[in-house]
């Protein structure tokens, strides 16, 4: 009698082991499930969010082409919102010729360029050097510059020449991908040629500029215009925008906390064929 008992109480446990294992198998299924439903739900979302972005896009084109004086969007730098479906959208056109171009200032001015985002002392001669360096076609380091060697201790190649993108700032000796995220706003490749605009500038590219720093009445009067607080600068003529080189800058959030962000630099052609061009998508 005792023996049956002990067989059926290890038989009891045996059962009772069994469950449990096909319970934690259960389990882990579910919790598979669920990662893929809420990784396939994020997939979606950033999907959305994508499409939402492009939208903008199109949605501030759009505008550019209007012909009515009155509600024509254009590149004052002022940020306006939208909706695409559930997305809200973040959009602002700048002037690019209204940014410090990159590819074309002076050692005065690149000073000027870093003291806006705050670098000074060591830091600040190093980025200035570097970045000098990066763009001259010659291999002999400045003082706190970087040439050739440099680089290549560290894997890396030197432009010698124009910098392409604004975040190829970052590959550059002296300058980090926090620093490149504070110009970005004020600083361009796309300036085409033209001549610095100041109507519709950046207030910190006023400062580099000009040379009087963000304190300077020109940079203080177009930051209250952003900010609001005073009339913008009245109406513009659709021919004073055709040809000139527009940065399209679009953000889309969505209530779930996705997020997208495109920059696309348009030219409008005044043309019926063409009305426009693309002349980089990021």
């Amino acid at each position: 009698m005792t023996r049956r008992r002990s067989e059926a109480g290890y038989a009891l446990v045996a059962a009772v082991a069994a469950i449990l294992v096909f319970a934690l198998l259960a389990l882990g299924q579910v919790t598979g499930m669920r990662a893929a439903i809420v990784s396939g739900e994020a997939e979606i979302d950033s999907a959305r969010a994508a499409a939402a972005v492009d939208a903008g896009v199109a949605l501030a084109i759009h505008h550019l082409l209007d012909s009515n004086d009155t509600t024509r969007w254009t590149m004052d730098g002022r940020v306006r919102e939208a909706r695409f479906e559930a997305a809200r959208l973040l959009i602002r056109i700048d002037d690019e010729r209204g940014k410090v171009p990159l590819n074309i200032i002076e050692e005065a001015q690149v000073t000027k360029m870093l003291e806006a985002i705050g670098l000074a002392g060591e830091p600040l001669r190093i980025a200035r050097d570097s970045y000098l360096d990066w763009l001259d076609d010659d291999d002999e380091p400045r003082l706190n510059g970087a040439e050739a060697p440099w680089y290549r201790q560290r894997g890396q190649s030197i432009r010698n020449g124009p910098v392409s993108s604004v975040g190829e700032l970052a590959r550059i000796r002296g300058f980090t991908p926090r620093m490149v995220a504070q110009l970005a706003p004020f600083v361009t490749v796309h300036f085409a040629g033209g001549v610095f605009e100041l109507r519709f500038a950046q207030p910190q590219a006023l400062g580099v500029m000009y040379g009087e720093g963000e304190g300077g009445p020109l940079a203080i009067a177009r930051a209250r215009e952003l900010a609001g607080q005073q009339t913008a600068l009245g109406f513009v003529d659709a021919a004073q925008v055709v040809g000139r080189p527009l940065g399209i800058h679009v953000i889309a959030l969505l209530p779930g906390g996705a997020r997208a962000e495109r920059t696309v630099i348009v030219e409008l052609t005044g043309t019926e064929l063409r009305p426009y061009v693309i002349r980089a998508y990021e």
